[in-house]
């Protein structure tokens, strides 16, 4: 590699690590909103998640056939939480993030 693709990847990272930093310190601030904490971590990851789980095994369910909408509900339940941690774990091996704000 030569020393102007070495800069250029160089700058990529940077500003991928700023990226990535930049969400981490958002979701840290979100955590802490009360707010945040009763909609996203209460209500949709945990009180959704039981309630859909729990009607998986209903026979109404079962019988009207809408077992994969539940599944599909849970399934975007748990993408959020996935792309969670993805902002968490990347953006906590970046580089402290320091905004111009």
């Amino acid at each position: 590699m030569n020393n102007l693709e070495n800069e250029n990847e160089e700058q990529i990272q940077s500003i991928e690590n700023d990226y990535w930093a930049g969400l981490n310190k958002d979701l840290v601030e979100l955590e802490q909103d009360p707010r945040f904490q009763r909609l996203v971590l209460g209500a949709y990851f945990k009180d959704l998640a039981i309630n859909q789980t729990s009607m998986l095994a209903s026979d109404s369910t079962i019988a009207e056939g809408k077992r994969g909408m539940l599944i599909e509900t849970l399934v975007a339940i748990s993408r959020l939480q996935d792309f969670f941690i993805t902002v968490k774990n990347l953006g906590a091996t970046a580089p402290d993030y320091e905004s111009e704000e």
